[in-house]
């Protein structure tokens, strides 16, 4: 089982990559154990700035694992079955949610079930011209209840939550974008390159900024106007205020100062 989940670290990027292509990557319990434990330890280390989450083969995941593990046993009540649900899958996906730091969902292939409702934890999904979406749960008596419903909605809306949820309609990588839950659609050709240099890029963004504009996008979702304006102003007052940011500034200003000598002397 180890080989299923493979684990890499590079320049800051913690990436995690789904390796069961001969069962279309469909997630075991085991599995989710693996990732709760890596999402642990993401989130304690200073120098792992991003997590990746990906996949080989045609599938970046076909959804849980169709087993009787995948429900609470038969016979509990009503209050266990929610709570085996939450300990199960909700606290692994809020914990993604939750983390304050980058976290990317790179779809080399499809993308169904609970592998996509993983994916709209995380902060940025990027697709391969080659990838489709569905929720498949409707075919076996269920909903999408890790975040298909509740967070497909807050972020496509519940016109589209209807389409794939109720419907369960299979959608392409460019639909997908359309209804606003996946960021960018790279050709497959280029994807992985692509998907390496975006991490690259948010791995190199100051950090403090971007655990506080990841709770601060969190908060405003669910704020009134004024209230949204006050956890901006807030934000910044503690950036202002720190050492990250008055590096930069004067990172920046120095830079600024030598392009404008090199005006001056008509060397620029």
């Amino acid at each position: 089982m180890t080989d299923h989940i493979i684990e890499r670290e590079e320049d800051g990027v913690l990436e995690l990559r789904f390796n069961r292509p001969d069962k279309l990557n469909a997630i075991t319990p085991a599995m989710l154990q693996r990732l709760r434990e890596a999402v642990t330890r993401f989130a304690a280390t200073p120098a792992l700035r991003v997590m990746l989450l990906a996949a080989n083969g045609s599938y970046f995941t076909s959804g849980l694992e169709v087993t009787a593990e995948i429900s609470p046993p038969e016979g509990s009540s009503t209050l266990e079955g929610r709570r085996w649900y939450r300990d199960s899958y909700h606290r692994l996906f809020d914990d993604i949610e939750a983390i304050e730091k980058p976290i990317v969902a790179a779809h080399q292939g499809h993308c169904f079930g609970g592998g996509l409702e993983m994916s709209l934890s995380c902060d940025f999904r990027l697709a391969a011209r080659s990838a489709t979406y569905r929720l498949p749960e409707i075919d076996i008596g269920a909903l999408p209840g890790s975040g298909g419903v509740s967070r497909l909605t807050r972020i496509a809306g519940p016109h589209w939550a209807r389409w794939l949820v109720i419907a369960g309609e299979r959608v392409s990588a460019d639909e997908a974008v359309t209804m606003g839950f996946v960021h960018r659609v790279y050709d497959d050709t280029v994807f992985d390159s692509e998907v390496r240099a975006f991490c690259r890029k948010l791995a190199a963004q100051p950090q403090e900024m971007m655990g506080l504009a990841k709770l601060a996008i969190e908060l405003s979702q669910d704020l009134s106007r004024d209230q949204a304006r006050n956890v901006e102003r807030i934000a910044n007052s503690i950036l202002f205020t720190g050492s990250e940011h008055k590096t930069m500034v004067r990172t920046f200003l120095e830079r600024q100062a030598v392009k404008r000598r090199l005006r001056e002397s008509g060397t620029a």
